[in-house]
């Protein structure tokens, strides 16, 4: 028996979605995961290059009956791909593992390309064997609106953040009272341009790309931009925020529902960079936050400045002790680690 880890070779992009891509592989291929490779032209013109990359599909017919192959969901290369390995996969009769980075039928972000994102998350379905998913949220939607089935569903609590950058001591009184790291594109995190208004006694640190500084205002410094594996040895404030979409009265919008069932990448950020965390009440992450007690949920960003005043020094020690436990676990991939040895436990039984 073999174990697989799909790779797609297409290039290299440094954001947040593609370290979360890359530090799965890096937990899978320490526990002997070897890689398949689909090498895919981007720029391959004409019929002979849609042929080399069509025959890259014919490795899914590789694999033996006794093997299992993990894939990250989605690959952004149409629905081709996700054909073939399910007419493979039933040829062959391996076991498909699949680990749900993001579900763009569910987020509705990319509307021209909705159909497409439809069927390729349908495929999905009907494809795996076993689905590791963002959280139980999320696992409701798939077993609720897909008719997944509730034992081929392993929950991942928290995405982990790979790196060896540790956060710098700070001194607290110093330190800004808030970080946000992220896209800061006005489309996507609108509210970030109103909050200087509601929080206008707080002083708030902006780490991330499309920031448009000429909205900048006194209490919000954008602090520039870094690579994902270091970017917990930059951050400097005491709490991280996660919000998203156009209002500080809500996370609302296609982004902001889908806080909803998501985990969004930047609470792992926090946990590995030792931030507490500022969360919406109503994200699928905030149960999570305050059971194991590394933050708080909040209602309206117009609260913040009452709620972080209600915060007694004691109560932010004793956060801060718990996320820093906690960040030695995402930083090392435990959480996916032993997501993935539950899935191999539930595919084996199947």
């Amino acid at each position: 028996m073999a174990r697989f880890l799909l790779h797609l070779d297409i290039g290299e992009d440094f954001h947040a979605g593609s370290k979360a891509m890359k530090d799965c592989e890096t937990v899978l291929t320490k526990k002997n995961y070897r890689l398949l490779r689909i090498h895919r032209c981007e720029k391959a013109k004409g019929i002979l290059g849609k042929i080399q990359n069509e025959l890259q599909f014919f490795k899914f017919f590789s694999l033996k009956k006794e093997d299992t192959l993990v894939v990250q969901h989605p690959l952004y290369i149409g629905t081709r791909y996700m054909k073939w390995m399910h007419n493979a996969k039933k040829w062959k009769g391996y076991k498909v593992i699949f680990i749900i980075h993001d579900l763009e039928s569910l987020r509705k972000m990319f509307k021209e390309f909705g159909e497409l994102f439809q069927k390729l998350d349908h495929l999905m379905y009907e494809t795996g064997d076993v689905f590791i998913v963002h959280n139980s949220k999320m696992a409701e939607y798939l077993i609720e609106q897909n008719g997944v089935d509730r034992k081929k569903i392993v929950c991942l609590e928290v995405f982990d953040y790979l790196t060896d950058a540790k956060p710098e001591s700070e001194k607290e009184k110093e330190a800004a009272d808030i970080v946000i790291a992220g896209n800061l594109d006005e489309k996507k995190s609108g509210y970030i341009y109103g909050l200087a208004q509601v929080c206008p006694n707080l002083k708030i640190n902006l780490y991330g790309i499309h920031y448009k500084s000429e909205k900048t205002v006194e209490n919000l410094q954008h602090q520039g931009a870094y690579p994902p594996d270091i970017l917990p040895g930059k951050m400097s404030g005491k709490f991280g925020l996660v919000w998203d979409g156009q209002k500080t009265e809500t996370c609302a919008g296609s982004t902001g529902e889908y806080v909803k069932y998501n985990n969004p990448h930047k609470v792992s950020l926090y946990i590995a960079s030792e931030k507490p965390i500022l969360i919406w009440k109503e994200a699928a992450l905030a149960g999570f936050v305050e059971e194991n007690k590394i933050g708080i949920s909040i209602e309206n960003l117009a609260d913040l400045e009452a709620v972080l005043g209600r915060i007694t020094e004691e109560q932010y020690a004793d956060m801060k002790e718990n996320i820093r436990k906690m960040a030695e676990a995402v930083r090392t991939g435990d959480f996916m680690r032993r997501a993935i040895e539950k899935a191999e436990q539930i595919q084996s039984q199947g």
